[in-house]
């Protein structure tokens, strides 16, 4: 199967269990959005053109379309694309689940501009129900690009938001006079499982030096930060009782503010009613309920119980 080599080729670059498979179709853009719960621009649509005896793939986002024109400019043909029964054989994967990874030897691979404005995309994985999330940068490396090109048009402008997303061991923490945060630990990203980095701080008393719990900040919007959230906490059993972990969200969102992050997703499971409780008195608008999707880390990491997935604009 296609999605087995691909698989296999992206363990080359210690990837390969960043693949999901659904249980939905994935084979349109329309469907990869709806499976995915994203814009469709955001899914990263591999075209196929014929180009000399062989074939070029054009990596577009799904909003875009090729413009006839610039195609001709850079290629110097006309824009072509495979017959139906060409693409499996030309390309290695059947129409539904073509992607740019383990492609036949000297298939050239590009990338479109329109891709640029998102800080993550979703290529297929060589099935009608797969998909990767993966960084322009990443896109790039791990299809093995030529180079970006400007060949499509129709495409809406909107950039994803820019962030500062490397941790900074120096950061003055915040207080609000009776808590504060001290870094316990910090953590780059993960290319190997696609995390975002995070910082993870004691939340201590001030009055007399005590740990009164933990919470973490996750810096950056992936699928799997929309699930798991942006902010994780816990207090410890001793402490309970004093709205420790409000005042501490409260304090890791001046944090958040400082990476320049417009926005946090903090979510709960639905039968935890202290911490809904505590989501809701910090005035989350409640964007989602339900079952994590079996492809999210949080899923797989045994959590299938129905969670509220809440947003905090800053």
């Amino acid at each position: 199967m296609a999605i087995e080599r691909v698989k296999e080729y992206l363990r080359e670059f210690g990837v390969e269990k960043r693949v999901w498979e659904f249980d939905t179709s994935s084979a349109t853009v329309d469907l990869a959005a709806q499976t995915l719960g994203v814009r469709p621009a955001r899914i990263a649509k591999t075209l196929s053109f014929a180009l000399g005896e062989g074939c070029v793939l054009i990596v577009a986002a799904g909003d875009a379309r090729i413009d006839n024109r610039k195609f001709k400019d850079r290629f110097a043909t006309k824009a072509k694309m495979l017959a139906y029964d060409e693409v499996a054989r030309m390309t290695g994967s059947e129409v539904g689940g073509v992607c740019p990874f383990a492609l036949p030897a000297e298939t050239p691979v590009y990338l479109d501009v329109s891709l640029k404005r998102f800080s993550t995309v979703f290529p297929a994985c060589g099935s009608a129900n797969s998909a990767i999330e993966l960084t322009n940068e990443e896109l790039f490396r791990y299809s093995r690009a030529k180079d970006w090109v400007d060949v499509c048009k129709d495409w809406e402008e909107g950039n994803d938001p820019q962030i500062v997303d490397i941790p900074n061991p120096a950061l003055a923490m915040p207080t609000d006079g009776e808590i504060t945060l001290r870094i316990s630990k910090i953590t780059g990203a993960d290319e190997k499982t696609g995390y975002v980095p995070m910082y993870r701080f004691n939340v201590i008393r001030l009055s007399d030096g005590e740990k009164v719990g933990e919470i973490d900040l996750r810096l950056g919007y992936v699928r799997n930060t929309y699930y798991g959230g942006n902010i994780g906490y816990s207090v410890l059993e001793q402490h309970r009782g004093h709205a420790y972990a409000q005042k501490a969200t409260k304090l890791v969102f001046e944090v958040a503010r400082a990476h320049r992050m417009p926005y946090l997703i903090i979510s709960c499971r639905e039968k935890n009613l202290a911490s809904r409780k505590t989501l809701e008195h910090l005035n989350g608008t409640l964007l989602d309920t339900g079952v994590p999707p079996t492809y999210s880390a949080l899923y797989q990491e045994g959590i299938t119980e129905t969670g509220c997935i809440f947003r905090f604009d800053l």
